[in-house]
């Protein structure tokens, strides 16, 4: 009876590689986002505070010096929880590479010993058909024959 064909499991392998492989994707794509985001607000943070050094040379009013270090504040505060997300996602991301990784993995352990069980199986039918081949010879050419 012949093996098992591991078509199915084939199959159900490459669609969780599939699943994965998006899945990462998505987590790198996120991940750029943010940093992206974080690189604006850093930016937005530089700008700010040289406009508030400029101003303070021009001399301001303290109202306005007040609401542009409030605003410095708040940047800052932005730009550390953005850095606490961005480090979030990118251990997500790094996750989402490791699964991808295994399921790869496994996928290709499943091909080889699809790979091997068919080769098995060839070698078994072949060493029976030689078998057979042998019998129908001795039948035919041994000293029973009436050939």
């Amino acid at each position: 009876m012949k093996p098992f064909q591991l078509t199915a499991v084939l199959d159900h392998r490459k669609r969780l590689e599939d699943i994965a492989h998006n899945r990462f994707f998505e987590a790198n794509k996120i991940h750029k986002l943010i940093s992206k985001k974080l690189t604006f607000e850093k930016e937005l943070l530089t700008t700010t505070i040289k406009q508030t050094e400029a101003r303070k040379r021009q001399g301001i009013e303290i109202v306005s010096l007040i609401r542009f270090e409030e605003k410095i504040q708040s940047i800052q505060f932005n730009v550390k929880a953005i850095e606490k997300t961005l480090a979030e996602k990118k251990n997500i991301v790094e996750m989402e590479k490791a699964n991808l990784l295994q399921c790869s993995k496994e996928r290709q352990i499943m091909e080889r010993l699809r790979d091997k069980q068919n080769r098995n199986w060839k070698n078994y039918l072949n060493k029976k058909e030689a078998a057979m081949l042998d019998e129908i010879a001795i039948m035919r050419h041994g000293p029973e024959s009436n050939y």
